[in-house]
């Protein structure tokens, strides 16, 4: 059996064997190196390797374990302190609250973070909504403007030249530029707004009741900030963007993520870091 299916298959015993190999290590440093240093974090890293990997109990049985190498550290170690009994146990009993806090906290986290990441609605680079977690809030949102026959507006924004920049300079910095584009529209954008990375170097926006003179000057501004950075960079990409302002709703967030991706494509075919806007439906009269 491969070494990485056995800690899969048998991740109890597996990590509660390494947590307790490096608390043990963790222990004769604090043996020898005597109060002087305080090396509680050393024993906070298998405690929570354990608790990550192997789950609650055996985050616990290490944490147990750890604190009572600290103690047999504090009492037999090199330049021991001659602290009276009580201190010493108040010591080890809050050095054992520490340890037990961490298997108590982050199994609890790791079940958030594989249910985010099964559930696939956050994209791991950039945070924003991946593709799929963004047509599910995007399909929200349109129902919501169909039945109160608000209007709202949606863009695409398409990196070009992404490829060269990947070639020239390397997969960090074409992960720089995305996280860039991803910051960048998060802090333009309002707490309303739906932002995805919805492909490799494309991302949408959703601009809940905003009409279309409104959003030309929200995306205008988008793109000369984007170009502003590339250019502080030196990255040799531009942008093209696509958008529509649905003045009725469309059957659905992939119609109208279809809509917006044909805009995008007219403007690269155009020349590439343009912007086209559409219009779609019209406006209802007042009862």
């Amino acid at each position: 059996m491969k070494l990485r299916e056995y800690f899969r298959e048998e991740s109890l015993f597996a990590w509660t064997a390494v947590g307790l190999c490096l608390a043990a290590l963790a222990g004769m440093l604090d043996l020898f190196t005597g109060p002087a240093f305080l090396l509680d974090f050393l024993y906070l890293i298998p405690i929570g390797l354990a608790a990550w990997n192997g789950g609650a109990g055996s985050g616990f049985s290490i944490a147990v374990a750890s604190a009572g190498i600290w103690l047999v550290a504090a009492l037999f170690g090199n330049a021991a302190p001659e602290e009276p009994s009580i201190v010493l146990a108040v010591n080890a009993l809050t050095r054992l609250a520490l340890f037990l806090s961490v298997p108590s906290i982050l199994p609890a986290l790791k079940r958030e973070w594989v249910r985010e990441q099964e559930s696939g609605r956050i994209d791991y680079l950039t945070g924003l909504f991946s593709k799929r977690g963004f047509l599910e809030s995007a399909a929200l949102e349109i129902e919501r403007a169909g039945r109160y026959q608000h209007p709202f507006s949606a863009a695409t924004l398409n990196v070009d030249h992404f490829r060269k920049l990947n070639d020239r300079f390397g997969h960090n910095a074409a992960d720089t530029l995305l996280r860039t584009v991803a910051r960048t529209l998060r802090q333009k954008s309002r707490s309303t707004d739906l932002i995805g990375r919805v492909g490799g170097d494309e991302f949408t926006l959703l601009l809940p009741e905003t009409q279309s003179e409104a959003a030309q000057i929200v995306i205008h501004r988008l793109q000369k900030q984007l170009l502003d950075a590339a250019e502080r960079n030196e990255w040799p990409v531009t942008f093209s963007i696509g958008a529509v302002t649905y003045l009725q709703p469309p059957e659905s967030a992939e119609a109208m993520r279809t809509k917006l991706e044909s805009l995008v494509a007219s403007v690269k075919e155009s020349g590439k870091n343009g912007f086209r806007h559409e219009v779609v439906g019209f406006q209802r009269s007042p009862m």
